[in-house]
Order: C-alpha cells, then structure tokens, then sequence
C-alpha cells in the first residue's frame, strides 16, 4: 500500500471514530434530557397517552447508547489497530497526529 493510500485510510478511519464519539455524546445528552422531560411529566400529572410516548422515547434513546458505544469501541479498536501497524509509513502526517489526539480523548469515554 502506498504513503498516500495510507494516509487516506486512516483518515477515514479518524473521521468514523471522531463521527461516532459526537454520536454517543448526543445520545447520552438526549437520554438525559427525555428523562428530565419523563420526570416532569410524572409531577405535573400528565394523561396516560402523553406519559407512554415520553417513555417510549426516553426507551429508545436509553437502547442507542450501548448500540452507539459498542461500534464507537469497535472503530477505536480498529483505528488504534491501524496506527500502531502505519506508524512507521506515516509518522510525519497530520493525519496520524490527528489520530492519536483523538485516541487520547476517546480512551477517557471508553
């Protein structure tokens, strides 16, 4: 494989784990905020129908976060993979600093 393809695949690479840490941020922000939603509806006493689609929702966004956090640790796995393999092809990049920045961050949620 050439320096360029290299390059290249683990930009891809850098950007689906970059893509799916946003994600699972978003789902945990979202849980947070439809259980909040639930909550307040509990106390205010809304109708039946209104307190199941809030719970519904809030079950849905509760499921996403393992589904979100286990391909987030699949790709991470892979990217970590994939540099400690190129490192020696590549260790002048951007591309590879870039990775490993986003290895470190990404290591404090998984």
């Amino acid at each position: 494989m050439s320096q360029a393809e290299v390059i290249k695949q683990c930009k891809i690479k850098t950007k689906i784990v970059k893509r799916l840490h946003k994600e699972l941020d978003y789902y945990k922000k979202e849980q947070e905020r439809e259980q909040a939603r639930v909550d307040k509806m509990r106390e205010e006493g809304a109708d039946l129908h209104g307190m199941k689609q809030a719970e519904t929702v809030l079950q849905e966004s509760i499921m996403m976060v393992p589904q979100t956090l286990q391909r987030l640790e699949t790709a991470f796995e892979d990217l970590s993979a994939y540099v400690q393999e190129n490192e020696q092809d590549i260790s002048e990049s951007e591309e590879l600093k870039a990775a490993k920045e986003l290895i470190e961050a990404v290591k404090a949620t998984i």
